[in-house]
């Protein structure tokens, strides 16, 4: 699955404010946004930088009247082990 957003938060100089302000350029209606749930190949507790970010995402994205939904309601295809499959 490819995104149209990033938060770029696996930066050591991310912030949840630099976090929205990356996610809000690629912001369209049925687009995927990328965020990191770990810091194993980031900054270290990056995560929490992305954690921070989660109030003011929400924010963006009820500005611009989107729905926050699961990857699997992307209309993919599952596949024979239950996972989606990007084409």
């Amino acid at each position: 699955m490819l995104w149209t957003a990033w938060g770029r938060d696996w930066r050591a100089e991310a912030t949840p404010g630099s976090v929205v302000a990356d996610v809000a350029r690629g912001v369209v209606p049925g687009g995927t946004v990328l965020l990191h749930d770990s810091d194993c190949t980031s900054a270290e507790s990056s995560w929490r930088i992305t954690v921070a970010a989660l109030p003011l995402l929400a924010e963006l994205f009820a500005d611009h009247d989107l729905e926050v939904g699961p990857l699997g309601e992307h209309g993919l295809a599952p596949t024979a082990h239950g996972a989606s499959r990007a084409w």
